[in-house]
């Protein structure tokens, strides 16, 4: 991901992430759940600044686009599914 400087030369996004890893399962019939790494903020976050985070919905693809478009949205480059 990149973004355009003042100068207009090609930078790179200071919020960008690169891939965020994700993984998903069946956790019973019809309920689909998505396990990733979630993101703490501040100056509280523990060493990593990192927790266990999921999504989970009634359709594989419902949790897939969700996750998808929160990645996008803080700044992920893509979500590669494990």
């Amino acid at each position: 991901m990149a973004h355009i400087s003042k100068a207009g030369d090609r930078q790179p996004d200071p919020k960008a992430h690169g891939i965020l890893h994700a993984t998903m399962r069946e956790v019973e019939p019809g309920l689909f759940q998505a396990d990733y790494p979630g993101e703490m903020n501040g100056e509280d976050k523990p060493s990593g600044g990192q927790f266990p985070d999921r999504h989970i919905a009634t359709s594989r693809q419902d949790v897939q686009t969700w996750v998808e478009a929160m990645a996008t949205q803080i700044g992920y480059e893509r979500v590669e599914w494990d």
